[in-house]
């Protein structure tokens, strides 16, 4: 990279690792730092400039948790493709040809006031002093110290119950499906309830597996699942709204009661299981039928969005499958990073960073609801999709999708996550995640005075 850093002043008051992070964002946003350009390491930046690796560990890890690079393991720091930038259009930037952003409800990002920076720097530090193991390749199945501290964490915390040798770490979800089926002796019928399991959707279709959708999820899937002959039923927790405590229960006898008949498995992915602030938090579906549910879990908006490692515990009668199949293939997840999340685990702020984002989320989503309620009232009914971190409000209207997003875009509001549901009605689904609590309610007024002529 040929930027260049020499107006970091090390005698300045201000702290070197925000220069550092001013400086990096100000080349991306200026164009000055181009998408998929490398960056330096840690050790050579902070050899230039002649300081410690601290400032520019903390600098790059605050510009990973604001989307604007990302580590590839094995390869170093680089710039993120599709950031804006101010481009200059007939001498106009394009900041003031589209208006600003001010209020993200995309829920793309995580409330950074969640994040213990300073304990995951240091556990990312300990791991980088570990040269009798950072010297190798990483292990295929995921490195034995965070299989081990996963397999007490995910018992503890979700009743998972696992050894180590049943685990597969990898560097997300679609990989770790993709891993599922090529451990799986045959193709067979996937059943997914709506709204659907998109990138597992994807992923069984590229495989040449049959997916069924077989109803609403918020319907009992039970009889469903006995008339056709299923090899995998998708749990998709992160798809469910708040249910009643006597439907939670029914719902999971009948899906107990199916794969106990069966030589089927249910694939249960518990996208933010730990983060149930309101509702109450039932343990998992595989701490019930360890021999045949298979388990997802993922650290990438418990942690923070940079962080690409998710974990699937697998049967007994897979297991050794998995090691004949997680043999062939690289680890995609940072051995570094592995390492540290160990750690993280281990020594328990993982535990405490949970107690507080569950507190920073409930403050947040109950602040949404009732400034939703107050400003759009009966002309639309609410929903909270607690570990997706989302308000879902279904309005009684087919108005163009389209139009409404470029309608929030002109009071400054982002909203990717709009979609008709099968009665034809708009659903958005509104992220309270990576929005300060104290613009909530400004963010749902320009809301509601930007489609205020648009839902009827």
């Amino acid at each position: 990279m040929t930027y260049d850093f020499a107006f970091i002043d090390v005698a300045s008051l201000d702290a070197l690792w925000k220069q550092i992070y001013q400086a990096i964002s100000e080349g991306i946003e200026r164009g000055v730092l181009s998408p998929s350009e490398k960056l330096p390491s840690i050790r050579e930046l902070s050899k230039t400039l002649n300081i410690s690796r601290s400032p520019v560990e903390n600098a790059y890890i605050h510009l990973q948790l604001n989307g604007l690079i990302e580590s590839r393991p094995k390869k170093g720091y680089f710039v993120l493709k599709n950031i804006k930038r101010e481009k200059t259009v007939a001498g106009k930037k394009e900041s003031e040809i589209k208006k600003e952003i001010i209020y993200d409800l995309s829920g793309v990002g995580i409330d950074p006031n969640s994040v213990d920076i300073s304990s995951w720097s240091r556990q990312l530090r300990s791991a980088l002093k570990m040269q009798d193991k950072i010297f190798s390749e990483g292990d295929p199945q995921g490195e034995p110290e965070l299989r081990e501290a996963l397999a007490k964490y995910c018992f503890k915390a979700r009743k998972v119950k696992t050894s180590p040798e049943r685990i597969i770490v990898s560097s997300g979800t679609q990989q770790l499906l993709t891993e599922l089926c090529r451990m799986m002796e045959r193709k067979g019928k996937v059943a997914i309830e709506s709204p659907g399991y998109s990138q597992g959707e994807r992923i069984f279709r590229d495989f040449g597996w049959d997916v069924v959708s077989i109803g609403d999820v918020e319907e009992l899937p039970g009889i469903k699942l006995k008339e056709g002959k299923y090899d995998i039923f998708a749990d998709i927790t992160s798809n469910r709204p708040q249910m009643p405590l006597s439907s939670v229960v029914k719902r999971r006898k009948e899906l107990l009661s199916w794969v106990s008949q069966k030589s089927s498995y249910i694939l249960e992915d518990d996208y933010n299981g730990e983060l149930r602030y309101f509702s109450r938090s039932f343990p998992s579906l595989q701490g019930f039928y360890p021999e045949r549910v298979i388990y997802i879990g993922s650290f990438s908006r418990l942690l923070l969005p940079s962080v690409r490692i998710a974990y699937m515990v697998v049967p007994e009668d897979l297991a050794e499958n998995t090691k004949i199949k997680s043999s062939l293939y690289d680890q995609t997840a940072s051995k570094i990073e592995q390492l540290a999340l160990a750690g993280y685990i281990n020594e328990g702020h993982m535990e405490r960073h949970i107690r507080r984002m569950k507190n920073i989320y409930q403050k947040q989503s109950k602040e949404m609801m009732e400034a939703l309620k107050e400003r759009f009232n009966e002309r639309a009914n609410y929903k909270l999709l607690e570990t997706s971190l989302l308000i879902s409000i279904i309005f009684k209207s087919n108005t163009n999708i389209e139009l409404l997003k470029k309608a929030a875009l002109t009071r400054g509001i982002e909203i990717n996550n709009l979609f008709y549901d099968k009665k034809g009605n708009v659903v958005a689904n509104l992220s309270f995640s990576s929005i300060p609590f104290d613009k909530i309610k400004a963010a749902v007024r320009e809301l509601s005075d930007s489609w205020r002529d648009l839902i009827l």
